[in-house]
C-alpha cells in the first residue's frame, strides 16, 4: 500500500474519531460524575469518561482457575490477566495456561478502569451508562484512597454503588427512566442469586461440577432473554469455573453490603466502614454484620 493511501486512511480515521467523539451527550456523564463525587464527598484525581478508545472491540481479561476448585492457583497474584482488545494474544495466553493444566476462561468488556469511552458504551441505556461509571469510579475511589480490601469485597462494593446510585441519581434526573433503572438493579441481583445457589455446590461436588455449570448458564440466559444489549454483554456468556471465580463471594458479598448501606443510607459512610475492613481480626463478614 502506498504511503499516500496510508496517510488517507489514517485523516480519514482521524476525522471519524474527531466527529465520534463530539457527537455524544459528555453533560450527562459530567452530571454522573459530579453526582458521584457529591456522594463520595471527595473529587477523584484523573480524566474519567473524556477520552476516547482508538478501536471499538472489547477488553480482554484470562480468568484462571484450578480444574477441580473455584479458586485461583496460588502462583498467579490475582486471578486475572489483563490482555488489552487483541483477541489472537488472548487465545494464545489462554492455549498456553490450558496446557499446563489450567481452566481459564476468556472474560470480555466494554468498560473497564480505564475509563475509556466506544462506541459500545455510548449506545447503551443511560442507565446502564449510570452504572457503569459509578461503579468504574468505586475502583478508582478504592485506588485513590489506597485502602486495600480482598478482590471480591471489592467489586461487591463497586456493584452495590453501581445499582444504589443509580436508582437515586433517576430519582433526580428525568434523563433516567426510574422504571428501567430499577428493572436492570433487579435482573442484575437476580444473575447474582442465581450464582450464589450454584456456586457452593460447584465447589463442593466436582463430579457434578459440569452439570451444574451448565444449569446455572441456562438459568442466567433466561433472565437475560429480554434484556438490554449491557447486560447481555455482561453476563450472557459461556459459564465455567474460571467464570464463577471472579464471583465466587463477590455475588454473595453484594447483598451483605447492601443491607449495610441501606441501613447507613449514605455511600461516603459505607465507604468508611470499608476502609477498616482489612484491619479486622476476626472474619470479614461478622464485622459487616454489625453495621446491617
Amino acid at each position: 500500500m502506498s504511503r499516500s493511501k496510508i496517510f488517507l486512511i489514517l485523516f480519514l480515521q482521524f476525522i471519524f474519531n474527531n466527529l465520534f467523539a463530539a457527537n455524544y451527550d459528555s453533560l450527562f456523564i459530567e452530571k454522573v460524575k459530579a453526582f458521584a463525587f457529591r456522594e463520595f464527598e471527595t473529587e477523584l484525581t484523573g480524566e474519567f469518561y473524556t477520552r476516547f478508545s482508538e478501536e471499538d472491540n472489547p477488553y480482554l481479561y484470562l480468568f484462571i482457575s484450578l480444574p477441580d476448585k473455584i479458586k485461583c492457583p496460588r502462583e498467579f497474584k490475582s486471578d486475572y490477566q489483563y490482555i488489552g482488545t487483541d483477541e489472537e494474544k488472548a487465545k494464545e495466553k489462554e492455549t498456553e495456561l490450558i496446557s499446563y493444566g489450567y481452566q481459564v476462561f476468556c472474560y470480555k468488556t466494554y468498560a473497564n478502569y480505564f475509563s475509556e469511552l466506544n462506541k459500545r458504551f455510548l449506545n447503551y441505556t443511560k442507565e446502564a451508562q449510570s452504572f457503569i461509571i459509578l461503579h468504574e469510579l468505586t475502583h478508582h475511589y478504592i485506588r485513590q484512597q489506597d485502602f486495600a480490601i480482598p478482590y471480591e469485597y471489592e467489586e461487591a462494593l463497586c456493584d452495590v454503588i453501581g445499582n444504589y446510585g443509580t436508582i437515586i441519581f433517576a430519582q433526580a434526573d428525568p434523563e433516567l427512566d426510574i422504571k428501567s433503572a430499577e428493572n436492570q438493579v433487579k435482573t442484575n441481583e437476580k444473575i447474582y442469586l442465581s450464582i450464589n445457589k450454584y456456586i457452593s455446590k460447584i465447589n463442593n461436588n466436582p463430579v457434578k461440577a459440569l452439570t451444574y455449570h451448565t444449569n446455572c448458564e441456562k438459568k442466567i440466559s433466561a433472565i437475560l432473554l429480554n434484556c438490554n444489549t449491557f447486560q447481555k454483554d455482561r453476563f450472557d456468556f459461556h459459564i465455567n469455573n474460571a467464570y464463577l471465580l471472579k464471583n465466587e463471594n463477590y455475588s454473595k458479598n453484594y447483598f451483605l453490603l447492601k443491607k449495610v448501606l441501606n441501613k447507613q443510607k449514605s455511600i461516603s459512610k459505607l465507604f468508611d466502614i470499608m476502609k477498616d475492613l482489612p484491619k479486622c481480626t476476626t472474619d470479614c463478614n461478622k464485622y459487616l454484620e454489625k453495621f446491617e
